[in-house]
């Protein structure tokens, strides 16, 4: 394997790693939007589980203190079912399109936060976290990734910034292993593929450690600003790269 694709995998996770220590999610939306330009969409799908397993479990055993499990709970449920169900039916959707509906929904979420963040107050309901879970469970299936919608739900439920990271933390830890298991079932990594997972690992540690270091010194009125910005420059660069 050339040295060269073990950099850009180790450099893409350490990116991807240090936004999700930083702002409680994002991962996915960096390693979904990079290596599917390297490897197959399955593949860059099973190691990015992998990696954000490893990271979300860290993270949420580190702050475990700070989970509020009661909020968690009604969101987590009905998102782990639907996630594992969409998850394995889509091994047979087309990658490519796959691929370009990330974008599009990263963009649509993006222009929904801005619009009616401020507008719309979700109480932490069996209700809401039933309707919410389903469309987590839809997008953590899909495209590995459910940290938008968990932080619709989960940001203006939360009382701090740190109760805000270690739950959303814990609830994608959960989701993230479920997805591993289904990934692993399905052969999306195999033994030969371990030089990619060690470099991805190394790449995680960096970035999970300088990614607290950034979140400690995001202001907390502007937290979640900055974490609508980022979904929809994700979803823009995502678009912009399948079409040319």
């Amino acid at each position: 394997m050339q040295i060269t694709v073990l950099f850009y995998v180790m450099l893409t996770v350490l990116a991807g790693s240090c936004i999700q220590s930083a702002l409680g999610f994002g991962t996915t939306m960096i390693t979904m939007g990079l290596l599917p330009l390297l490897m197959p969409y399955s593949k860059a799908m099973g190691l990015s589980i992998l990696m954000v397993s490893i990271s979300t479990l860290w993270i949420s055993v580190k702050y475990r203190s700070y989970i509020r499990w009661r909020i968690m709970l009604p969101f987590l449920i009905p998102t782990a079912v639907i996630c594992g169900i969409v998850n394995l039916l889509s091994a047979k959707v087309d990658s490519d399109a796959m691929y370009l509906m990330l974008g599009i929904m990263f963009v649509a979420v993006s222009i929904f936060f801005f619009v009616f963040s401020n507008r719309i107050h979700i109480r932490p309901t069996v209700l809401s976290g039933t309707i919410l879970g389903v469309i987590c469970g839809i997008c953590y299936g899909l495209f590995a990734s459910g940290g938008p919608t968990a932080a619709l739900y989960l940001l203006p439920a939360t009382k701090s910034k740190k109760e805000y990271l270690a739950t959303i933390q814990a609830f994608l830890c959960v989701n993230n292993f479920v997805v591993l298991f289904i990934s692993l079932i399905l052969g999306r990594l195999d033994v030969t593929d371990f030089p990619l997972v060690a470099a991805g690992l190394i790449g995680m540690g960096a970035g999970s450690v300088l990614g607290l270091l950034i979140h400690d010194r995001i202001p907390a009125d502007k937290f979640g600003k900055v974490i609508y910005a980022f979904v929809g420059i994700g979803g823009l660069w995502i678009i912009v790269n399948h079409l040319i």
